[in-house]
């Protein structure tokens, strides 16, 4: 049987996600994480992290030149996850 693929949101990975490698930090409440977003659209991201992350916990995805993403965790595998937005982007402080 074929896995199907995750998004961080009910639509198909197809649907306004661009596929891209940034580097960003993943504000949690353990502590910020080194994250390489893998790609994004207007409703959430699939990121690649070395920690453990729960689904359900309330995150900020900080990319450089690129702002802030609020956000929850929406799914976790071992070594990705999905975060939901639940705020527009947020201009990145200079």
């Amino acid at each position: 049987m074929e896995a199907t693929a995750h998004t961080a949101d009910s639509r198909p990975a197809t649907e306004g996600r661009r596929q891209l490698l940034w580097s960003g930090v993943l504000q949690t409440s353990r502590g910020p994480v080194q994250c390489l977003v893998l790609d994004i659209s207007s409703g959430g991201a699939r990121l690649s992290v070395g920690a453990v992350v729960a689904p359900g916990e309330a995150v900020t995805l900080m990319v450089a030149g690129k702002g802030m993403f609020r956000g929850t965790i929406a799914w976790a595998e071992p070594g990705v996850i999905g975060i939901a937005f639940t705020a527009a982007r947020s201009a990145s402080a200079a």
